[in-house]
C-alpha cells in the first residue's frame, strides 16, 4: 500500500505540477491584460471540487489528462455576455492574444530554468572532485605530455584567451571539451611545487545518443585512482601472479589503489615482491558469469624480466586486458581466452579498450580483422551481428558484436580511489549560467529529437503517452529529488515546444492566428476558426490514440 501511494504521489506530482505551471502562465498574462477568466481547471472534465474567488472558479476535474484556463468571449461561435463585452478573448489585440498564448510554454520554459537553479542552490557546499589528477589513460594526450597520477591542475589556456583557474575536476572538463586539436597550457602542481607548464592537445572523441552527436575534446584523465587490479604481461612472466588479481599489499605495505601500488613498484627497483592479494575465480551459471573471491599470499613475486616489467594494470579503464570470452563468440573461435592483453586492432596500435571501441565501429561483419596481442601472438576475428531489443522502443537491432569483454572493476571502496573531496562553491552569476546552459542544452536536444521524429530520422515507436509518463515519474522518485526533478524539467520543456507547434487547438494555433491576424489586419471568420478547431481536435486526438498504442505495446513487450 506504501508502495501505491508513493508512485501515486510522483505522478500526481509530476503530471499536477507541470499542468499548473503551463495553465498559470496563460492565468496571469489574461489578469494582466485585463482578459476575464471563468475558470482555472486541472483536468477536464466534470467537476471534483474547487471554489470561487472573485470573478473565477478555480477547481480540479475528473480527467487528469491536461487542463484550461476558461476565459469570456474565448467562442467564435457564442457573443460575449453584456456585462464581459470589452473584456472577451477573441475581442483584444492580436499581440494580447499572442502573449496569453505565448505565456502557457513560456512558462513551461521558465519553470525548468528555476529547478536547476534550485539543484545548482543544493549543491552548494557539498563535496566534488578536486583538480587533482588520479588515473591517466595509457598512449592519451595527458600521458604523452607527462602529466602524472596525482598532479594539480592550477589553470589552463586555450589560444588567444586568458588562465582559466581549474577549482574542480569538472572546470576540467568545461575548459578541455570545446578544443578538440588545439593546444592547451597546463599550469601543474606536482610534489607541492609548480613544474613547467605542460602543453596537451586535446583528442577529439564523439558522444553519441539517440538524437546527435557532438565531437568533444579529451586529454585522458579521471578523477580517481585506478584499481590495483593486475594481470601478467605473458602467462608466467609474474611467477604465481594471475589475470585481475587485485593488489592489497606489496612488500608489507597497503596498497588502495594504482598510485601506491606504483609507488612501492618504483621504490623495490625491479626486485622480487611478497604480494597479497584478492583472486577472482570466473563462476560460469546459465545466460551469466560471475566470480568467486579468495585472499591469497604470493611470495617472491617477479617485478622485471630483462628491465620491462612482468605486470600491469589490468584495470578496465587503463588496460586492454580480456576478462571474459563468450562461448561461440567471434572471439572465441579465434582463440582468445581471459587473460590476453589486446595490442593492435587492424593494424593499429590500442591502449585502452577505448581505442578498442573507437575502432571497432569501422568494422564490418562477415569481414576477417587481424588481432594483435601483447604476448606477440596475432589472431584473425570474425565479427558477426548480434541481435538486441532496444529498451526504449522495444524493436529488435543489429550491433556488431566481437565477443570478449574487459574486466569489472573491482569493488573497492570509493573513498580509497579518491584523489580527494572539495566543497562545491558558486556564487549567485555562476549558478545562473549554468542553469541557463542547461536549459539551453536540454531545450536544443528537444527541439532536436522532435525534428528527428518528424523527419523519420527516429523511429515513431519511441513517441510516449501518460502511461510512459507515469512509469518514468515512479522509476525517478525511486531514485530521489534530483533525477525526479530533472524528469520535471525534461518533460517540461517537451510540453512548452510541442505546444508551440502551429496546431489549431494547441498554444501554436493561437499564436498563428494572432500573427495571421496582425499582417492581414483583420480577423479569421467564424467559419475558418470552426474549421482549424475540428482539425486540431482530430489531429491531436490522433497523438494521443498513436501515444496510448506505443505505450500499450511497451507494456505488451
Amino acid at each position: 500500500m506504501t508502495g501505491f501511494l508513493f508512485n501515486a504521489g510522483a505522478i500526481v506530482l509530476l503530471l499536477g505540477g507541470l499542468i499548473f505551471v503551463h495553465e498559470l502562465g496563460h492565468f496571469l498574462v489574461a489578469k494582466a491584460m485585463r482578459v476575464k477568466v471563468l475558470r482555472f481547471s486541472l483536468g477536464f472534465g466534470p467537476r471534483l471540487l474547487g471554489f470561487r474567488r472573485g470573478e473565477t472558479e478555480y477547481r480540479i476535474s475528473a480527467l487528469p489528462l491536461g487542463g484550461y484556463v476558461k476565459m469570456a468571449g474565448d467562442d467564435p461561435t457564442e457573443a460575449p455576455a453584456p456585462e464581459d463585452r470589452g473584456r472577451g478573448f477573441l475581442e483584444q489585440a492580436p499581440w494580447k492574444r499572442l502573449a496569453i498564448a505565448v505565456a502557457g510554454p513560456g512558462m513551461n520554459l521558465v519553470f525548468p530554468g528555476a529547478i536547476f537553479v534550485a539543484l545548482a542552490l543544493a549543491l552548494n557546499g557539498n563535496p566534488t572532485e578536486g583538480p587533482v589528477i588520479g588515473t591517466v589513460a595509457p598512449g592519451a594526450p595527458a600521458a604523452a605530455a607527462g602529466l602524472r597520477p596525482g598532479d594539480r591542475i592550477l589553470s589552463v589556456a586555450a589560444p588567444g584567451a586568458p588562465a582559466r583557474p581549474i577549482r574542480y575536476f569538472s572546470d576540467l572538463r568545461k575548459v578541455v571539451s570545446p578544443h578538440p586539436g588545439e593546444p592547451l597550457v597546463f599550469r601543474v602542481e606536482r610534489d607541492g611545487r609548480e613544474i613547467e607548464p605542460l602543453t596537451i592537445v586535446p583528442k577529439e572523441t564523439e558522444d553519441r545518443n539517440p538524437v546527435e552527436t557532438t565531437r568533444r575534446g579529451v586529454i585522458g584523465v579521471a578523477p580517481t585512482y585506478a584499481t590495483a587490479t593486475v594481470a601478467p604481461v605473458a602467462p608466467g612472466a609474474a611467477g604465481p601472479l594471475e589475470p585481475f588479481d587485485l593488489v592489497v599489499a606489496a612488500g608489507g605495505k597497503p596498497i588502495r589503489h594504482a598510485g601506491d601500488l606504483t609507488a612501492v613498484l618504483e621504490a623495490a627497483r625491479c626486485a622480487p615482491l611478497d604480494l597479497e592479494v584478492v583472486r577472482e575465480r570466473p563462476l560460469q551459471l546459465p545466460g551469466a558469469t560471475l566470480g568467486t573471491f579468495a585472499a591469497a599470499t604470493l611470495r617472491g613475486v617477479p617485478t622485471c624480466a630483462g628491465g620491462e616489467p612482468t605486470f600491469r594494470l589490468a584495470d578496465p579503464e587503463v588496460s586492454t586486458f580480456v576478462a571474459a570470452v563468450a562461448p561461440g563468440s567471434p572471439a572465441a573461435k579465434a582463440g582468445l581466452v581471459r587473460g590476453d592483453a589486446i595490442a593492435s586492432l587492424d593494424g593499429k596500435p590500442v591502449q585502452t579498450f577505448l581505442d578498442v571501441q573507437a575502432l571497432a565501429r569501422d568494422l564490418e561483419a562477415g569481414v576477417a580483422v587481424s588481432v594483435g596481442l601483447a604476448s606477440g601472438r596475432t589472431v584473425q576475428l570474425v565479427p558477426e551481428n548480434e541481435t538486441f531489443v532496444d529498451e526504449l522502443s522495444k524493436e529488435k537491432i543489429e550491433r556488431l558484436s566481437l565477443g570478449f569483454s574487459t574486466g569489472r572493476r573491482a569493488a573497492v571502496d570509493p573513498a580509497a580511489l579518491a584523489t580527494g573531496k572539495v566543497p562545491f562553491v558558486r556564487g549567485p552569476i555562476e549558478i545562473l549560467e549554468a542553469a541557463w546552459d542547461e536549459l539551453v542544452f536540454m531545450v536544443r536536444l528537444n527541439v532536436l529529437g522532435v525534428a528527428r521524429i518528424l523527419t523519420g530520422k527516429i523511429p515513431s515507436s519511441t513517441i510516449g503517452g501518460p502511461l510512459m509518463i507515469m512509469s518514468m515519474a515512479t522509476e525517478a522518485a525511486a531514485e530521489g529529488w534530483g533525477p525526479f526533478l530533472r524528469l520535471m524539467a525534461l518533460i517540461s520543456v517537451n510540453l512548452a515546444l510541442m505546444n508551440l507547434l502551429p496546431i489549431p487547438v494547441l498554444d501554436g494555433g493561437h499564436i498563428t492566428q494572432a500573427l495571421l491576424e496582425s499582417v492581414t489586419r483583420r480577423p479569421l471568420s467564424v467559419r475558418a476558426r470552426e474549421i482549424a478547431n475540428v482539425v486540431g481536435l482530430i489531429l491531436l486526438f490522433g497523438l494521443m490514440l498513436f501515444a496510448f498504442k506505443n505505450d500499450i505495446m511497451r507494456m505488451v513487450s
